[in-house]
């Protein structure tokens, strides 16, 4: 009876120096040959090398999109931006009355006057809060043209002249013409189903692909789409390949890196990389598993490239390897439970799937025309929505900080002969939007940040409310906003234009906001029953 017996040579840091590990000592020419001999270079295997590698890539398109889970719209990745059709806004109170003027003036210019006139009877703009001569002639030219294109996108198949206020004669010759600038008015403002969560501070969609949404988006806050912000749902972990799939063939090349071992052991190796150099500690297990797959595990790998087309989900199936020999090895996929990567979590993470969603590569971004800082107060014990930028209704961009600060004036005189001065509550700027903790009606425990009435003393002495002026604070006025998404650094939204062209050269602009980490803690200065004295600082 024979027995075998096979030893892994592995380097092994006990401490600290995987060096003596990776470094071949010798003392005579002898020695070296029977290391080779025990690596097994002076014998012969009946093993061959990957030749070909046949295989077939399933790619399941991307057509679809949802606000809510249900509802599935078209979507078109050749004629189409995905982040102007998930992350534009919805027509509200983040569009000026210059943005109306703009698209009711497009549907002056596509359409007959009488046409015109009826739509702006059943749409008319309201510029009675601006002293602008321009805008002041709008509303007897043209109508609100974001309310009559979002009247028309969400009116059902045969109702679109009543939405619009026509009859149907009246539809019947300028519905062309319309549903093109309703198109134009999709892409350019938003108008459709919204995704962002006022509550949440962020935006929820899903893509779907066959009718089915496969994939989920559950807390997107970037001004991008990419795989880390997508999640397979339960549909996209069951999607299959078909029959009439084509077979891929490719030549399989080793992988090469610096540093790599020579495949023969009497053999200079690249110096550009030292895997002997790494300080690598017992505990540091990320560094010794890169020292590890190096030197022991590089010459296993293999590589063959595969174009993957962009707005797919894209899964390889059914790979045979074959070697020198001819023979036919069925590669199974690999268990990627536990850990996978170029994958989107979720259900079905068993099985490799790279997704490519149809991402514009660089567009132009305009400066940003509202801006929200949610900070936290503890020595008030509030949390503060600062409005520091905002736009009017007039397109025009706010610094309120900077404004405040200029119009600042001086504090009421002192009191002639008074060595104290009482002040029932300290001044707060009006940018400065109080939130206060109040319970969860539906939880336990939970807590909900709702927006307080903070009232101000005008130039007269009245205490008045100031209305928030930024669209984030406005749709959240009534509604509760959760805690936890307010950390201590504070969370800040921004609102910026993007102009970007898709696949087919159309040209797309679209309003997003993005959220990222604020600055620190803040302090408004508002205090309660406060006794000055003469001389200082008010």
């Amino acid at each position: 009876m024979t027995v075998w017996a096979f030893h892994r040579v592995e380097p092994i840091s006990r401490q600290g120096d995987p060096g003596k590990g990776l470094a071949a000592v010798v003392a005579d020419p002898l020695w070296m040959l029977a290391r080779q001999r025990q690596y097994g270079e002076l014998a012969g295997e009946d093993a061959g090398s990957p030749i070909r590698v046949d295989f077939r890539v399933v790619a399941h398109p991307i057509d679809g999109w949802s606000a809510d889970g249900e509802t599935i719209l078209p979507y078109d990745p050749a004629s189409q931006v995905l982040e102007a059709v998930v992350a534009g806004e919805s027509a509200g109170p983040s569009h000026s009355l210059r943005d109306r003027i703009d698209a009711g003036r497009r549907i002056a210019a596509v359409v007959s006057a009488h046409v015109n006139d009826a739509i702006r009877a059943a749409f008319p703009l309201d510029a009675a809060e601006t002293s602008d001569l321009l805008f002041r002639t709008a509303p007897a030219r043209f109508c609100d043209g974001l309310a009559a294109m979002l009247a028309l996108a969400n009116a059902s198949n045969g109702a679109e002249a009543t939405a619009l206020g026509l009859t149907k004669a009246q539809w019947s010759v300028s519905a062309t013409a319309l549903q093109e600038a309703a198109r134009w008015a999709v892409t350019a403002f938003g108008i459709g189903p919204s995704t962002w969560e006022p509550r949440r501070l962020e935006r929820r969609f899903g893509l779907a692909s066959g009718g089915d949404v496969v994939l989920n988006a559950p807390e997107h806050t970037r001004e991008i789409v990419d795989v880390p912000d997508l999640d397979l749902t339960n549909a996209g972990a069951t999607l299959t390949s078909t029959d009439d799939t084509p077979l891929v063939r490719r030549i399989p090349t080793p992988i090469r890196f610096p540093g790599m071992p020579d495949d023969r052991y009497w053999a200079f190796e690249d110096a550009r990389l030292s895997l002997a150099r790494i300080d690598a500690t017992t505990h540091d297990l990320s560094r010794l598993a890169l020292v590890e797959f190096s030197t022991v595990y590089g010459n296993d790998w293999f590589v063959f490239p595969t174009p993957v087309t962009s707005g797919t989900i894209a899964s390889v199936d059914d790979l045979v390897v074959v070697d020198t020999f001819g023979v036919q090895q069925l590669i199974q996929p690999a268990d990627l439970s536990r850990w996978a990567l170029f994958t989107p979590s979720g259900p079905g993470t068993n099985r490799a799937r790279l997704v490519l969603p149809a991402t514009t590569a660089s567009a132009l971004t305009g400066p940003v025309v509202e801006e929200v800082a949610f900070v936290r107060d503890e020595n008030a014990n509030l949390v503060w929505g600062l409005e520091k930028i905002v736009t009017d209704t007039l397109g025009e961009t706010h610094d309120l900080a900077a404004e405040y600060v200029a119009d600042l004036g001086h504090g009421p005189p002192w009191p002639e002969g008074a060595e104290l001065l009482y002040r029932l509550m300290t001044d707060v700027p009006p940018h400065w939007v109080p939130f206060v903790p109040v319970h969860d009606e539906g939880s336990l425990r939970a807590v909900v940040l709702v927006e307080a009435v903070l009232p101000r003393p005008n130039s007269l002495g009245a205490l008045e409310v100031v209305a928030p002026r930024t669209s984030v604070l406005q749709e959240l006025r009534g509604a509760p906003l959760h805690e936890e998404e307010v950390p201590p650094d504070g969370v800040v939204v921004r609102r910026r234009w993007f102009l970007a062209r898709s696949a087919d050269g159309g040209r797309h602009v679209w309003a997003a906001r993005s959220v990222q980490t604020g600055r620190g803690e803040g302090s408004s200065g508002l205090e309660f029953d406060i006794a000055i004295e003469a001389g200082a600082t008010q």
